[in-house]
């Protein structure tokens, strides 16, 4: 703990420094002491964090910033300056969601965190100023902005969750204070869509990942919904009350989501195709509703196209080697009796215990999966209509046109036309 005078005597502040790298400590010390020579004393014993007018926070680990947190809420007038490791980076909006003036990014030079603690020191008793790139020392990015409806920790959490990187009840637990973990979501909506007329919604200045956002959050009213964005898919998760084993079983929030999804089409034109994963009531395991939800996403739809479950898909490992065959071969000349031979099985049981596993028979399954190749295609490539029929083996550009029509709703002139959802 450090006391800093103002060379005028007339007011003093103490400062605490709170790095667990021993060199790092030393050299602020060092740094500090050099600048405010004869105004600084080196105070041994313990204060009340209330007592505290500046800190600085080392942050190594995503953790480091659920301390800062914790002392933030014990005292919100200490200046808290936290200092990064590069590969940290991605966690500064943090920042802003506790409203520091600045951040110190690893290896800091001298003149600049002198400047730094100098700014902080001297805007203690002037009025409060927020974040701004001159006082991000190291960070030559802007920050990401996090999703507008959630908090930044509590983004940060989640997304941590869903990408496994949380591994320990220790870490979950000492996150509680930022997203109590009884209230954390246990299932998770992988959602793709696309528009479809781009210059409506240039005409009418909305962005379709907002518009999707508050459709589900005013159905979703009482229960609630945290969103999290990326580029080309945005996620839902959901809390589903304990009572349900499966978001399918839970009657009315289903309804809320097909309602959503018409109005959506109905109202702006916004065409949205969701995947869901299984429930898990261990938080520690949300990542692997995620990974469902993705795969529930690109999967051959049991019942309808909008929206899908993972635990409609089949489990069955002969059933699944014929799928991966189908998917590997779909360009071909695929007959039922090729793929049936991949597990000898007869023919007339193959087709009867396929479509009790995929909901679809042989001729329907593998038209679904030439035309996920074909919105790819049409999607990403300059192909003629025609091109895309022959190499996906429709006998005519017209059959082709036809069952694509059906399948998705347009045609695939009409669906060139349309303009894929960026969520960020």
């Amino acid at each position: 703990m450090y006391i800093i005078e103002r060379q005028d005597g007339s007011q003093v502040y103490s400062m605490k420094l709170v790095v667990k790298d021993q060199l790092e400590y030393e050299k602020l010390e060092d740094w500090i002491t050099e600048e405010f020579m004869g105004n600084i004393a080196l105070v041994e014993e313990e204060v009340k964090p209330t007592d505290i007018h500046i800190a600085i926070f080392e942050v190594s680990t995503w953790l480091d910033w659920v301390k800062i947190y914790r002392f933030h809420k014990r005292n919100k007038e200490c200046k808290i300056i936290p200092l990064l490791e590069p590969s940290l980076l991605n966690t500064s909006p943090l920042a802003i969601e506790l409203k520091l003036s600045s951040i110190l990014v690893k290896a800091v030079k001298k003149h600049k965190f002198i400047r730094i603690l100098k700014q902080v020191i001297g805007g203690i008793s002037s009025e409060d100023h927020v974040l701004t790139s001159d006082n991000v020392i190291g960070l030559h990015q802007e920050p990401k902005k996090g999703n507008h409806h959630t908090l930044p920790f509590q983004e940060a959490l989640l997304r941590r969750l869903l990408s496994g990187e949380i591994k320990s009840e220790e870490e979950l637990i000492q996150s509680r204070s930022l997203f109590p973990v009884d209230g954390l979501p246990n299932v998770v909506c992988f959602i793709q869509g696309f528009i479809r007329c781009p210059a409506w919604k240039e005409e009418q200045d909305w962005h379709a990942s907002m518009i999707i956002q508050d459709y589900f959050r005013k159905r979703f009213r009482e229960g609630g919904v945290s969103f999290l964005s990326y580029r080309k898919h945005i996620l839902m998760l959901i809390r589903l009350p304990s009572k349900y084993g499966s978001l399918k079983d839970w009657k009315e929030g289903e309804a809320k989501i097909l309602n959503a999804i018409e109005g959506l089409e109905r109202e702006h034109g916004v065409h949205l195709y969701i995947g869901v994963g299984s429930i898990y009531r261990e938080p520690l395991l949300l990542h692997q509703s995620y990974r469902e939800a993705y795969k529930a996403r690109r999967t051959s739809p049991y019942e309808r196209l909008s929206l899908r479950y993972y635990e409609e898909i089949t489990k069955d490992q002969q059933i699944q080697k014929c799928t991966d065959y189908i998917a590997q071969c779909c360009t071909d000349n695929l007959s039922i009796k090729q793929v049936a031979k991949q597990i000898n099985f007869s023919v007339p049981y193959f087709s009867r215990i396929f479509k009790q596993e995929t909901g679809r028979n042989f001729v329907e399954y593998v038209t679904f999966v030439r035309l996920q190749r074909a919105v790819w295609l049409l999607r990403h490539t300059n192909h003629t209509i025609e091109y895309i029929a022959e190499e996906l083996g429709f006998n005519t550009p017209n059959y082709f046109s036809g069952t694509f029509k059906k399948y998705v709703g347009l045609s695939p002139r009409e669906y060139r036309r349309t303009e894929e959802i960026i969520f960020i």
